[in-house]
């Protein structure tokens, strides 16, 4: 098996290209501004040099730091640059671990599309590429109505777009569309829902214990058993489930019955 390329090498490459890119291209942005609230619109790109006048990309990003974890348990820091008002939605953004209703299209940095669907889908954010679901709290959810005939109707969905490095997408993984590219997604976000994976009453978004949106750490394995615990019913191992420990008089204040300021689904002195 070849062995995978070094992070910090392939994310200088990465990043040069990422830039390079924005400075020269443009994206579709008189489409979205004329387009109505219920309309889904594909997101395309072009080349400055036949448009002299289009706004490049580079010019309405915004950066997000990422860190992924190296085999050695360290961190390393790559750079996604964002488009947040494509379109802006109505509602709010869900966080990045959540269910997300969402339409997408995805990209490489020469315009072949690899991916897309235009009929939304249910996505849970941890099960995609790194890249696309840091992007979902840039994104405002829309309405929506359902007619005599039970049909739902979506209005003022919002759109944002987000340009990665290799390494928030395949990276070299064998499967990849293809290996070491950046990615473009353009992301509408219908409405979502917040995730709970092993259905303790915790949002999943809140098991992440240091806030570095990986859910592997230690510290994010309470009680040691080998399973994080956004997996784990019984977060603390003490043999009470989470669900019976967390709020158990759904006053939304965390119970904490020895007051020694860890909630007891944490303590197992609790």
């Amino acid at each position: 098996m070849t062995p995978l390329r070094d992070y910090e090498e392939q994310r200088t490459a990465d990043n040069d290209s990422i830039v390079s890119f924005l400075q020269s291209h443009y994206y579709n942005y008189d489409d979205y501004a004329n387009a109505a609230s219920t309309e889904h619109v594909e997101f395309t790109i072009d080349s400055l040099i036949n448009n002299p006048d289009k706004t490049p990309m580079i010019d309405q990003v915004v950066e997000q730091e990422v860190k992924i974890k190296n085999a050695d348990g360290s961190y390393i820091s790559h750079t996604m640059y964002v488009i947040p008002d494509v379109r802006q939605g109505v509602g709010d953004s869900p966080s990045f671990a959540d269910e997300a209703y969402v339409t997408y299209k995805g990209m490489f940095l020469d315009g072949y599309s690899f991916d897309s669907n235009d009929q939304p889908l249910w996505f849970s954010g941890l099960s995609t590429v790194r890249g696309f679901y840091e992007l979902l709290p840039y994104i405002e959810r829309g309405t929506w109505e359902v007619d005599t005939n039970g049909r739902v109707t979506f209005d003022g969905f919002g759109t944002a777009v987000v340009i990665m490095p290799s390494a928030l997408g395949y990276y070299g993984s064998s499967s990849a569309p293809r290996q070491y590219a950046p990615l473009i997604f353009a992301v509408e976000l219908y409405t979502f829902k917040t995730a709970d994976h092993d259905g303790d009453s915790v949002p999943t978004v809140d098991e992440d214990i240091d806030g570095n949106h990986h859910f592997s750490d230690d510290v994010d394995d309470t009680d040691g058993d080998g399973t994080p615990n956004y997996l784990d019913t019984d977060d603390d191992g003490d043999g009470i489930l989470t669900i019976d420990e967390y709020d158990v008089d759904d006053d939304g204040i965390l119970d904490d019955s020895n007051s020694d300021g860890t909630p007891d689904y944490l303590d197992p002195n609790s």
